[in-house]
């Protein structure tokens, strides 16, 4: 309930932001109800219908194996969530500790933070292709490796957060009354450390649909026989002149996601920094 308030409180005044979250509670709606909204199986070949127009019954078109184009990027919203609440896990769960062992254990900080610091010198495509390249093409595999290659990024934002918060006076209250190591981190540092967590945790969804669409065009990513927006792109990137609407849908598609999971994180964001809130209130 408090996690429902908190985003009510973000969306209120913000048009763009509410109409964001709108887009992606359909998203979520369509994902997990797939089976009844698909009027298709969205691996049933038809070829006599192979790249109808959008129409009757084919309300996206079909693509060249004669495919449901609809169905398939309903099941497609089904991956995209699968994929985007991953890859936050993952994120969260290995960055997130890091971060915050590093910040609370400063002598340990100075190694992972080294570390951290290798990777994210590496663009995040160029790491996450090196890293499906060893690995074999599976949905798993491809949470595992968006999910790495943002954990770096959350492990340097919660690192810096610690380093702050590991010296406020309430925990060297909390210190003085005999709390241990792992009482300060789980008791009193980790629920201060929640809502910015959350903030991290929108954008990490938002850039995990253009990670694994990016892998997917490049032939990294899901197995091919997946129904995912990026494989949509890629299989139908040679028809772009003959079936424009084969690429214009799922396009469209994964640019709306990331918009308005970007808006989304841009109202929690400035719901918890109070820098933000009146400047951008009426958004």
């Amino acid at each position: 309930m408090k996690l429902l308030t908190f985003v009510k409180e973000a969306l209120e005044g913000r048009k763009l932001a509410t109409a964001g979250a709108i887009w992606l509670l359909i998203i979520v709606v369509a994902g997990i109800a797939a089976p009844l909204i698909a009027p298709f199986d969205p691996l049933e070949i038809d070829p006599i219908a192979r790249l109808s127009e959008p129409g009757t019954p084919y309300l996206f078109g079909t693509d060249h194996f004669g495919r449901d184009t609809f169905s398939r990027a309903v099941y497609g919203a089904r991956m995209a969530l699968i994929i985007g609440i991953g890859s936050v896990m993952v994120a969260l769960l290995c960055g997130g500790l890091v971060g915050m062992l590093s910040g609370y254990f400063t002598g340990l900080g100075h190694v992972l933070m080294r570390m951290v610091d290798v990777l994210m010198a590496f663009p995040a495509l160029l790491l996450a292709l090196v890293l499906m390249t060893v690995l074999e093409r599976s949905v798993f595999n491809t949470i595992l490796v968006i999910g790495i290659v943002y954990a770096t990024t959350t492990a340097r934002i919660l690192f810096g957060m610690m380093l702050k918060l590991k010296n406020e006076v309430f925990i060297d209250a909390a210190r003085c009354s005999g709390a241990g190591h792992l009482s300060l981190l789980f008791r009193h540092i980790l629920p201060n450390l929640l809502s910015p967590i959350l903030v991290q945790a929108t954008f990490i969804f938002a850039f995990a649909q253009l990670q694994a669409a990016a892998l997917d065009f490049l032939g990294l990513g899901l197995p091919p026989e997946v129904p995912s927006w990026g494989n949509m792109l890629a299989e139908e990137r040679i028809y772009i002149t003959r079936a424009p609407w084969l690429l214009i849908f799922p396009g469209v598609l994964i640019i709306l996601s990331v918009f308005s999971m970007n808006l989304l994180g841009d109202a929690l964001r400035d719901r918890i920094d109070p820098r933000f809130k009146d400047d951008i209130a009426g958004v």
